[in-house]
């Protein structure tokens, strides 16, 4: 999805989440030891009659904890940068669920007109987005837009990545007593998913001014995904260097849509280095 790796680079601080991992697995055996000890009836038998077990044996609850530990859980835990890393290859795969379109906020600028239109071959359109959104939502379809945000420094997902882990591991292991004691405590932050795109660095590439679409289609796997268009196409934006077969073509879509049109050239009259915008005749 994104060529350039240091597009949405996120920092996980992978140690930190397996400390706090492994802090949860042992609060969760503590609590687990406190109900068998008052003989509660929500303990699975198989790890009760384990525990006993090793009381039995002469283990300390602590113990206990770090035998279970060792016997467990070290391998899940151990797993995290495999488990990161693959949800990173999940973010930046084409058939990701999240589809994205991006956006500049200035059709003058040289740059985007040099890097993204073909070198001042290609053409730019208009969008009026203020209520574009709303349209899909009322169509059922989950489109939201955002800036991209520019920062000097990669932003620090370590918490959400944390509490990822930690409520996929409870849930896979079965414990729904602990299960329902993280949902009191913690929760996946829902923007995680959206924000994850957004981040850019800020000296390289802040001057774009970029905003991003995200489209999510959880039963859409293809490497692009097509939405209808809700009336937010307003003009079409021929470059300098444009083909006459391709402007001839485009010209004809304009009409037929009922497009604004628009030519975009350097400005021979003007000393600065300005692009000059002009009603298409």
């Amino acid at each position: 999805m994104f060529p350039d790796k240091y597009d949405s680079y996120l920092y996980i601080n992978q140690d930190k989440i397996r400390e706090d991992l492994k802090r949860a697995l042992k609060d969760a055996l503590r609590i687990c030891l406190f109900h068998i000890t008052h003989k509660s009836p929500n303990i699975r038998t198989e790890k009760a009659t384990r525990i006993c077990y090793y009381r039995e044996c002469g283990y300390t609850d602590e113990q206990i904890i770090d035998k279970i530990l060792e016997e467990e859980y070290v391998g899940f835990v151990d797993n995290i940068e495999s488990a990161i890393k693959s949800r990173e290859a999940r973010f930046r795969n084409p058939q990701n669920s999240a589809k994205i379109a991006c956006f500049t906020e200035n059709v003058q600028s040289k740059y985007m007109w040099d890097r993204y239109a073909d070198g001042y071959k290609g053409f730019a359109l208009e969008y009026d987005l203020r209520n574009c959104v709303f349209k899909y939502n009322k169509l059922g379809m989950n489109v939201n837009l955002f800036p991209v945000i520019y920062t000097d420094l990669r932003p620090d997902v370590t918490l959400d990545e944390g509490n990822i882990h930690t409520y996929e591991y409870f849930k896979q292991i079965g414990d729904k007593n602990w299960l329902n004691y993280l949902n009191s405590i913690i929760s996946v932050n829902q923007l995680y998913w959206y924000k994850a795109y957004l981040y850019k660095d800020q000296k390289e590439y802040e001057h774009e001014h970029e905003w991003r679409m995200l489209y999510y289609n959880f039963e859409n796997e293809e490497d692009y995904a097509s939405i209808p268009d809700t009336g937010c196409l307003k003009a079409i934006y021929y470059g300098p260097d444009i083909a006459k077969k391709d402007k001839e073509k485009l010209h004809r879509i304009a009409v037929k849509k009922g497009l604004k049109e628009y030519d975009v050239n350097l400005d021979a009259e003007s000393r600065k280095y300005d692009l000059k915008v002009t009603m298409f005749q």
